[in-house]
């Protein structure tokens, strides 16, 4: 057994579950925990002070650099967002003592903990794909885990020394994984479902009669009460969630199904956490009318109130004065990239030359995996973004290409036989008329 006192913890991200292992610890914790969250490098000050009170509150030693949480350091809790999974473990092997046990909590598809893996484990690391099967409150450390992999019987050690409670998936790095991502498919799938329904029973003025139905058809399921719930979770977690469901997305994907409902389900989660709406206290009510007073149908609500009708054109992100607010600092990281200099810094070390912008997460994620369409959607121009792809050697075309899915040759044929057929490409309305 793992004496308890012979443990040096460090997290990775140090948000609400890092929080709850902790808080669930209370005095019975490692001998030192340190923390390194990407947020004390924020260009916000508000946002640093929160973190860096948060590590008081706590009583963890924040650190400064992930090298400096990582020195000494034998179990590592990776508790990122998802889509910066694989930029904490690229960054982490570059610190990683030898031999230190790497549990990457983060909810990923298998191929990306695959991936994550293979870093950790070539810089000396002992990597496991480890599961949080439930929300970490009211559980804390008790939180149900799933762990895969070669590694896990020294983690079980670790995590049972920890008290936590923890069972074993057979199957490679990836198998704890994918009992969660396929999990997520119901779970956060059936909150965005609940929202729409509850959103569209209550302009409809047939929420209670829905619900009551709902009820007498699943009894016992506490329809008005999980809304409440299910609606909290969008509006506080929802961009986390969003990012989750991504990677659920990703997950089904590897196995070679479409994956609408869990894309759908995204953006849902997305557009609801980003309205940065306060879930307060009351029941569903309550809820869907803050998240239904934000709504604009159709299309999106700018800041000024005013709904924009270009924004039911499909696959199009016009470049207004909202996408140039929003994509202030992403587009000025593009055009840094004229200078040599620059682009030689860039190529060296990715994640430590975005950090001289303030980006947003979403936006940093977009650019480490050239997510070209999802760089727009967060603002990005396409002649600034088209640098990026220049300094990754791609000429315009290959960037046109890649944005619509096709291979150079193929986007090419299709450009000189009169380009995309107009059906269905004009409105979005069209898609729901055959």
């Amino acid at each position: 057994m793992i004496a308890l006192q012979n443990i040096d913890l460090a997290f990775i991200g140090f948000g609400e579950a890092a929080g709850a292992f902790v808080r669930g610890w209370g005095a019975a914790r490692p001998r030192h925990v340190l923390a390194y969250d990407v947020k004390v490098d924020s260009g916000s000050d508000a946002v640093r002070a929160a973190k860096w009170q948060d590590y008081r509150r706590l009583q963890i030693d924040g650190c400064e650099s992930l090298a400096k949480a990582l020195a000494g350091s034998g179990v590592i809790f990776s508790l990122v967002t998802a889509d910066q999974a694989l930029t904490a473990a690229r960054q982490a092997a570059a610190h990683i003592e030898p031999g230190a046990l790497y549990l990457d909590g983060n909810s990923c598809s298998p191929g990306t903990k695959q991936q994550a893996s293979e870093l950790i484990e070539r810089a000396a690391g002992r990597y496991v794909d480890v599961a949080i099967m439930a929300p970490v409150h009211p559980a804390l450390h008790r939180v149900p885990l799933l762990v895969s992999g070669p590694r896990t019987e020294s983690a079980l050690g670790v995590l049972g020394a920890l008290n936590m409670c923890a069972a074993v998936v057979d199957g490679p790095v990836g198998a704890a994984s994918s009992v969660k991502m396929v999990r997520s498919i119901l779970v956060k799938g059936l909150e965005a479902l609940v929202a729409e329904c509850v959103l569209a029973g209550r302009r409809a003025g047939v929420d209670e009669r829905v619900l009551d139905s709902l009820e007498a058809t699943f009894p016992g399921f506490q329809w008005k009460e999980r809304a409440a719930y299910m609606l909290e979770r969008i509006i506080v977690h929802g961009v986390r969630r969003a990012a989750e469901m991504r990677e659920v997305a990703r997950t089904v994907e590897e196995l070679g199904l479409p994956a609408p409902m869990s894309h759908a389900a995204a953006q849902w989660q997305a557009k609801v956490g980003q309205m940065g709406l306060a879930a307060g206290s009351g029941d569903y009510r309550t809820r869907a009318d803050a998240i239904s007073r934000t709504l604009s149908t159709p299309g999106r609500e700018t800041e000024g109130g005013a709904t924009n009708e270009y924004d039911d054109i499909p696959g199009t992100y016009v470049f207004d004065a909202e996408h140039s607010r929003k994509g202030y600092e992403l587009n000025m990281f593009c055009m840094s990239l004229n200078h040599e200099s620059n682009r030689q810094a860039f190529r060296a070390d990715e994640v430590s030359y975005l950090r001289r912008f303030a980006l947003s997460e979403e936006q940093r994620a977009a650019v480490v995996r050239r997510d070209w369409n999802e760089m727009l959607r967060l603002g990005g121009n396409i002649y600034y973004t088209a640098k990026l792809a220049a300094a990754d050697g791609l000429t315009f075309q290959d960037l046109a290409a890649k944005m619509t899915g096709m291979e150079r040759e193929e986007y090419r044929k299709m450009m000189l036989a009169g380009g995309r057929p107009i059906a269905g490409n004009r409105s979005k309305s069209e898609w729901h008329h055959g």
